[in-house]
């Protein structure tokens, strides 16, 4: 199911998995193979939470959103990450054109 971004743009699922991985990869330096749905933030990527504050970062100016701070908590995978996000990309309403 095709979703609008913020930017008007359709992003399907895959497309959220693979920016997000992408974040992972460069702001953590994080191998691609260690990240993926399952991988849990704090025991399987080592992230504190000072990482989790510039995965918050990153995630709110690559997809245009904000992200309440009592949901990024709730986020404990990669997984939480991808389905947070379909759900807050689907809630956006396109851009005016």
């Amino acid at each position: 199911m095709a979703m609008a971004t913020a930017t008007g743009t359709a992003m399907e699922r895959k497309d959220i998995e693979s920016a997000v991985n992408e974040i992972f990869v460069r702001e953590f330096e994080l191998e691609e193979k260690d990240v993926g749905a399952h991988a849990q933030l704090r025991e399987d990527l080592q992230l504190d939470s000072l990482d989790a504050v510039d995965m918050v970062v990153a995630l709110e100016k690559r997809f245009k959103i904000r992200i309440p701070e009592e949901q990024a908590r709730a986020v404990k995978t990669v997984g939480d990450v991808y389905d947070f996000l379909e759900r807050a990309i689907k809630a956006e309403p396109p851009a005016p054109a």
